[in-house]
């Protein structure tokens, strides 16, 4: 069970464990096909796990009322960002999602950017994961998850923007670094290489 293989330290009192119907996102939010298929061909079963407010939990409100834990058990070995961001978008609450499946099990976050772009925020597939329960309000408390879920976003603060650069600047890397790997001509490898080094300087001069 997802809930064995992820352990967020959440108390009894926050425990909800009801099963979720996929139709019910559905009829919250406008979905695009794509999504749609995303969802029935990826998602076996969702469950609300936990509810972590001041009505749960001994802790204070604050811009976060409170944030939900969903579980997702896959059909298949991954699960493309779409879902999570549709059904963040369908739920008024932020959600942490915790992945099951094939590969292991994953947490995942949703956020917005300055421009209200989704920003995804989310572990690697592990066999197990455990996150420490830190905070005594709703804010504190998902902001140290989050924290916890990707070491690019604890490096910049927490700034959901750094983040999202931070993230870009990463795939440019990842780009350069399998285009140096094909090219032939040497001229071309040490330009790429170059390329990349400046991209390597502006990353570890946002994230150290």
């Amino acid at each position: 069970m997802v809930a064995d293989s992820c352990d967020l330290h959440l108390p009894k009192s926050t425990e909800i464990n009801k099963f979720v119907a996929k139709t019910n996102f559905y009829k919250r939010a406008n979905i695009a096909p794509k999504i749609h298929n995303f969802i029935e061909q990826q998602v076996d079963r969702i469950t609300w796990a936990n509810k972590v407010a001041p009505t749960t939990m001994n802790i204070s409100s604050g811009e976060v009322v409170e944030f939900q834990v969903f579980h997702i058990q896959l059909k298949t070995p991954d699960l493309d960002n779409a879902v999570p961001i549709f059904i963040q978008k369908s739920v008024p609450y932020p959600i942490l999602f915790v992945i099951s499946g094939a590969r292991g099990v994953r947490v995942i976050a949703v956020t917005k950017n300055a421009d209200s772009k989704p920003v995804i925020i989310a572990t690697d597939w592990k066999p197990s994961l455990s996150l420490e329960l830190k905070g005594n309000s709703t804010d504190t408390i998902y902001k140290n998850y989050l924290i916890q879920l990707s070491p690019s976003f604890a490096a910049v603060g927490g700034d959901t923007d750094k983040h999202s650069e931070a993230t870009r600047i990463k795939r440019g890397i990842d780009a350069l670094s399998s285009k140096i790997k094909r090219e032939t001509q040497i001229n071309k490898r040490q330009e790429l290489a170059r390329e990349r080094y400046e991209l390597e300087t502006k990353l570890k001069g946002m994230i150290g």
